[in-house]
C-alpha cells in the first residue's frame, strides 16, 4: 500500500490539552511529526502536524481525534501567495527555517515548496508587502 505524508491542525479542548492524544496514533499505524505545539494546560491546546501512512490508516487516525473531541483540520497549502503584490525581495526567505521557500536563481522569482513548509507563519510576518498570507488570515 502506497504511504502519503498530510499536514494537519489540531485544536484541543481544555478538558484534552495535556492528554497524551497525539501519541494514541501509533495505534493507527501512523508516523507523526510535531511541526508546533501551544498547550495551556486546562485550557486550550493546538498542534501542527506531519502524519505519515496509508490513506486508510490516515483517515483512522483523524476519525480517532474527531473522536477524542480534537478539531482536525486538513492543510492542502499553508500560505496564499498573491502574486500581484509580490516584489520578489526575497524578506520571506531569509526568514523560511526549512527553505520552503526560495529565489530561482535563474528569473529572480519566489518560488515555494508545500512539502517542506511546516506552517510556522514566518514568512507571514516578514512580507513587506503582505503578499503572502494565511488561509486563516485571508478568511477574515
Amino acid at each position: 500500500m502506497e504511504t502519503r505524508s498530510v499536514k494537519i491542525g489540531l485544536k484541543f479542548p481544555p478538558i484534552k490539552a495535556d492528554k497524551p492524544v497525539i501519541t494514541r496514533l501509533v495505534e493507527c499505524n501512523l508516523a507523526f511529526n510535531i511541526l508546533k505545539a501551544s498547550i495551556s494546560p486546562g485550557n486550550k491546546g493546538t498542534a501542527i502536524l506531519e502524519i505519515t501512512g496509508t490513506e486508510e490508516n490516515i483517515q483512522r487516525g483523524m476519525d480517532f481525534l474527531k473522536n477524542e473531541g480534537v478539531n482536525v483540520k486538513v492543510y492542502t497549502d499553508s500560505v496564499i501567495h498573491y502574486e500581484e503584490q509580490c516584489m520578489h525581495c526575497g524578506a520571506c526567505t531569509s526568514v523560511c527555517p526549512t527553505g520552503a521557500l526560495v529565489m530561482n536563481q535563474d528569473t529572480w522569482e519566489l518560488e515555494f515548496q508545500m512539502d517542506k513548509c511546516v506552517l510556522c507563519g514566518h514568512c507571514v510576518r516578514a512580507c513587506p508587502a503582505r503578499a503572502i498570507k494565511s488561509f486563516e488570515e485571508a478568511a477574515l
